[in-house]
């Protein structure tokens, strides 16, 4: 075999090694993959900073943010990150008093509130302590309230969400996305 020869045959190999590498990678918020299907929900949880869904936080003037929200499947507890970038480096936060709503569309309007863990830290289940200037971004469903969360149980669990509260007189939302469980 000539040189140049074997060199066509290596740089062949490795541009389809390049384009196969390139195949696995998954793009967020319902944009095309690499090979024109949609990710079945929408969204990589693979991806995001917590492993969860992350979605546009709006106003009504505009896109102030970023939610990020997890479902465990095996115990149907949810976490919810604010922050004002996609990366959910800078924090999004709001008063320790806060309540953060998740409405279910299509399970007989059930909605649930989160709320913070704690006064002292806010620890996300990493340990993390999440209050800054008696603020927070991080809430959690049911915590120690005493709700029943067992709907959400499940691997197989997807349903429609929105994402909503209040904050010095605004109202942010998210538009309705599907919510799946990070699975254990």
């Amino acid at each position: 075999m000539t040189t140049l020869r074997l060199s066509r045959l290596l740089l062949l190999a490795l541009l389809i090694m390049a384009g196969c590498a390139r195949q696995d990678v998954a793009i967020d918020h319902g944009h095309e993959h690499p090979h024109g299907h949609e990710h079945p929900h929408g969204h990589d949880h693979e991806h995001t900073p917590h492993s969860g869904v992350v979605v546009p936080l709006m106003s009504a003037e505009a896109q102030v943010g970023f939610v990020e929200l997890k479902l465990h499947d095996d115990k149907g507890d949810l976490e919810l990150w604010l922050t004002k970038d996609e990366a959910g480096k800078q924090p999004f936060d709001l008063a320790l008093d806060s309540v953060i709503k998740v409405s279910f569309p299509t399970l007989n309007q059930e909605v649930v509130e989160l709320r913070i863990r704690n006064s002292e830290m806010n620890e996300d289940e990493d340990g993390k302590g999440n209050i800054r200037e008696e603020k927070t971004n991080y809430f959690i469903f049911p915590g120690d309230t005493g709700v029943d969360a067992s709907f959400l149980v499940g691997k197989s669990f997807a349903e429609e969400v929105v994402v909503s509260f209040s904050a010095s007189d605004t109202k942010y939302e998210t538009s309705s996305f599907e919510l799946r469980p990070h699975t254990h």
